[in-house]
């Protein structure tokens, strides 16, 4: 990566890339590069959940972290609940059986999901939930739909502190884990997921020069944008 020309690592921590097959893909190598973060940390996450075909699994939060999140669940067979309050992140979401307006009540929010639940035939319990949107509101709302037997997968991060009912895990006999970084040998089975089509990065990734690099750092601070910058190399 960025750091090649001043960082040994062990071959065991790479992944190899069949450059035919992403160009077959149509895929840039740059783009790519958002794997390693962007689209590997939920997919850990997903892991240390035991997601499976059967469970609903349900993000909030639909950034780029949180839009990956939803086309790897969708792509491991779950039934996918998309949340956010940014009505355009909503609407390019992929894989979602449902996408919520996150601005009302939280407790209208889990009616509105339990009774998606119901019309599907999915389990009302044992839900996957992840909160990816690093926000303290978006954490406090995930919290909120854990129930019985229910997994919350912390992906976001936030300095801000939240107010939780913690006797819930006891409660409700549910789980809580953070997820931070992806172990390297998932790296291979993310990119067939790619190379697929099952998960894609390109409406969810905007290039722009190194060079440019400040900028899209201060851009970044204030929020402005809205996919996920990659950083091309453009010195000589």
């Amino acid at each position: 990566g960025g750091f090649a020309t001043h960082v040994v690592v062990p071959g065991r921590g790479l992944c190899r890339v069949d450059e035919a097959a992403l160009a077959e893909a149509g895929i840039e190598l740059a783009t790519l590069s958002v794997i390693a973060d962007a689209v590997s940390t939920p997919y850990q996450a997903i892991l240390n959940a035991g997601l499976r075909a059967v469970d609903l699994a349900i993000f909030v939060g639909i950034g780029c972290v949180g839009a990956f999140g939803v086309q790897l669940a969708k792509a491991l067979g779950a039934t996918v609940i998309a949340i956010d309050i940014d009505e355009e992140r909503l609407g390019r979401t992929r894989g979602a059986a449902l996408c919520v307006d996150a601005k009302g009540d939280a407790r209208a929010i889990k009616k509105q999901v339990q009774g998606f639940a119901k019309q599907e035939g999915l389990r009302p319990t044992g839900w996957k939930i992840f909160e990816t949107s690093g926000h303290p509101a978006g954490q406090e709302l995930a919290f909120s739909l854990l129930g019985h037997d229910g997994h919350l997968g912390v992906v976001g991060f936030t300095m801000d502190k939240v107010t939780i009912r913690l006797s819930n895990l006891m409660a409700f006999d549910a789980t809580a884990r953070g997820t931070w970084g992806c172990l390297p040998e998932h790296y291979p089975a993310i990119l067939d997921l790619v190379l697929a089509g099952k998960v894609e990065l390109g409406p969810f990734v905007e290039q722009h020069p190194m060079s440019h690099i400040n900028e899209i750092f201060e851009a970044l601070r204030r929020h402005e944008m809205k996919l996920r910058p990659v950083l091309v190399p453009d010195f000589n």
